[in-house]
């Protein structure tokens, strides 16, 4: 299985199963604050850089499993992808969850693009900076990229696409903070159902700064209705971490199982649940075409 990975625990999607259609780390964007390092093929030309027959095979062979949403994303830019609405539709055809898909943004300028990608049910996405100088300095974008068109490509597609659309705004120190109202302003006029402000709490491709949790709560002032995404404690408090441990180990629950018998909500048991799993405190297994969870070596 080489296209499709996870799934993985996501806060903003649940359960997600992703789908990746390009070569490792293709984009036209470079972002300071890509978690997966530097772009290594930066470029604005489109390509089929894999082959959609075989990703639309294993997303059939992998349709009975659980999965809140199939999120085409991965390595770079999905919208480079020339088998992007295929696959899409194909999919839709094929697995009952959602079919999402995570953007960029800068290719929505693109009308033919727009209709590909309107063949979701979910798109999410970004918006970094309006002035062109934010832009080079946030994104740093391949040589024709402008956010001017890109901003006027989001407001097209939210005429043209009745789904839902997530857009999520990454705030990075020093860099584009400083134009937050005009980011906020250009946001609006968009009309996403969500706006979902992040900042730096992942290892960056360059050595850039978050805003402090208290700097980013004083952004809903600017950003009125928006919702705060970063993990800025990424921990389990020990009393959390316990009451798991001991409730996975006298028998597996499903991530809306933890949530209930433990008292938290769906999008703490998603991160509770991804740290435990990394440090090896807890495992999953497939049953019955759900997902369970389970204290390591307590099966």
């Amino acid at each position: 299985m080489a296209y499709l990975f996870g799934p993985v625990l996501s806060r903003r999607l649940g359960l997600s199963m992703g789908v990746d259609l390009l070569k490792y780390k293709t984009c036209n964007l470079d972002c300071v604050y890509c978690e997966l390092g530097r772009t290594a093929c930066l470029t604005t030309c489109r390509d089929r850089f894999v082959s959609g027959q075989r990703v639309i095979s294993e997303i059939s062979a992998r349709r009975d499993e659980p999965f809140d949403h199939l999120t085409f994303a991965g390595s770079g830019e999905p919208t480079l992808s020339l088998d992007l609405g295929d696959v899409v539709a194909r999919a839709k055809e094929i697995v009952s969850a959602p079919v999402a898909v995570i953007t960029n943004s800068t290719l929505l300028s693109s009308p033919a693009i727009r209709k590909e990608v309107a063949k979701a049910d979910v798109v999410l996405p970004s918006l970094d900076a309006v002035s062109e100088r934010a832009f080079a300095a946030v994104n740093r974008p391949a040589r024709g990229l402008l956010a001017s068109e890109m901003i006027q490509g989001l407001m097209d597609f939210r005429k043209e696409f009745s789904g839902e659309i997530w857009l999520e705004v990454m705030l990075v120190k020093g860099i584009n903070e400083g134009e937050a109202e005009m980011i906020a302003r250009a946001a609006e006029s968009t009309e996403p159902d969500r706006i979902q402000l992040n900042t730096v709490v992942r290892p960056p491709a360059e050595a850039v700064s978050a805003l402090g949790e208290e700097e980013m709560r004083r952004m809903l002032d600017i950003f009125p209705g928006a919702e705060l995404i970063p993990d800025w404690d990424w921990s389990v408090p020990s009393s959390i971490r316990d009451h798991l441990l001991g409730l996975l180990s006298r028998r597996p629950c499903t991530l809306q199982e933890i949530g209930e018998l433990a008292g938290i909500d769906e999008s703490d048991a998603i991160k509770y649940c991804k740290i435990m799993e990394k440090d090896g405190l807890l495992s999953r297994r497939l049953h019955g075409g759900k997902l369970y969870f389970y204290a390591a070596g307590g099966e």
